[in-house]
């Protein structure tokens, strides 16, 4: 003899498997009552029923929760915050869960802690040459974003002799950037002192804090920079053209193991960066980066002019070929961490993500 109370457990899944294929539910109640469906028949037809298969198709459209490592939030992450509020990335059944890692997102991808991470390139090249299970997925921001800030009373870049300057660190990619920048005035970067803050915003404060004379800033702090009247001695792009900015990478154990997520992942960075590029869809994107970047609407109007309409500065495949690796093998030679001949490409890029993400 079953329990009243199994017999309500089965029959109420039974009902809830019919609710799902009508057909089975017909097949039911057309069967004489001669053949004597009670709640063992009922228990042997649930059990006869292919759940496996429902189970399977459940799995397969599981969501993957990538753990997604950055310096700050700010206007370079726009396409995955534009994939995510679009609703794109759910749809490839993918979340997106954004960590401020400071300037030991490289260590803590290295780790394990995240899944991929977006830094200046050197980071991760580093980490990659150095052994770490660390590879670039995704070349984004194509060019220099920065500008540099100074204390009213310096008024051109040679005035940068015996200054304090913040940058992001002495093997960070806004060094490569300076370095030329310097040169073009006839100084070394012996002939000036260094300080360090990863994030635009802390060297931001620490300029108008008045603790340094010069930084280096990209939007939105740019932005806050001149309309408080600090000194812009001008772009870093023309000195150091073609070196790229930051780069998306990947912890690549968990990225094998997750390789269709990933390569949707790159997908729809690309699918991101049209949209971006799209002029109709301007308030909509600054709309969007407002809720991450959280930053005055007029600061993020002047990053979108700036970056996106001026500069262009997003790559639109996400590949890193084989003219922009040269660059960024110079840039590393620059800082002193690798020598001529350069190692491969395949050393510190895996292009198989953004190159299935194409077909």
């Amino acid at each position: 003899m079953i329990p009243r109370k199994m017999y309500r457990s089965v029959l109420a899944i039974l009902l809830a498997y019919v609710k799902l294929r009508p057909q089975m539910w017909m097949e039911i109640v057309m069967l004489p009552v001669s053949q004597g469906l009670h709640l063992r028949g009922a228990l042997a037809l649930l059990l006869a029923l292919p759940v496996a298969s429902t189970l399977s198709a459940g799995a397969a459209l599981a969501q993957t929760k990538i753990t997604a490592g950055m310096v700050a939030h700010g206007p370079a992450q726009w396409p995955q915050y534009i994939a995510t509020e679009l609703g794109w990335l759910k749809q490839d059944n993918i979340e997106l869960d954004f960590v401020t890692a400071g300037g030991s997102g490289a260590q803590q991808l290295a780790a394990g802690a995240l899944d991929i991470c977006h830094s200046g390139y050197p980071d991760f090249a580093r980490a990659s040459l150095q052994g770490a299970p660390v590879k670039i997925i995704i070349s984004d921001i194509v060019a220099s974003p920065y500008a540099v800030f100074a204390k009213p009373t310096i008024k051109q870049i040679a005035d940068l002799k015996g200054k304090l300057i913040s940058i992001g660190g002495n093997n960070d990619i806004t060094f490569i950037y300076i370095k030329p920048f310097l040169a073009s005035a006839g100084l070394k970067t012996s002939d000036v002192d260094f300080i360090f803050a990863k994030a635009a915003g802390d060297r931001f404060s620490a300029l108008a804090a008045g603790g340094i004379d010069a930084t280096i800033l990209n939007h939105p702090t740019y932005s806050k920079a001149v309309s408080l009247g600090f000194s812009n001695l001008g772009d870093t792009k023309p000195y150091a053209e073609d070196i790229p900015f930051t780069v998306w990478a990947a912890n690549m154990p968990w990225a094998e193991k997750n390789r269709n997520a990933l390569t949707a992942f790159a997908r729809n960075y690309r699918r991101g960066v049209r949209w971006l590029y799209d002029a109709a869809n301007k308030e909509r994107a600054i709309d969007i980066l407002m809720k991450y970047a959280r930053q005055a609407r007029k600061d993020l109007e002047e990053a979108y002019d700036y970056q996106v309409t001026k500069l262009k500065l997003y790559g639109l495949d996400g590949d890193v070929s084989d003219k922009t690796y040269e660059k960024m093998a110079e840039g590393l030679v620059e800082i002193g961490f690798i020598k001529k001949p350069f190692p491969p490409k395949s050393a510190i890029f895996d292009g198989s993500f953004v190159q299935q993400a194409t077909n």
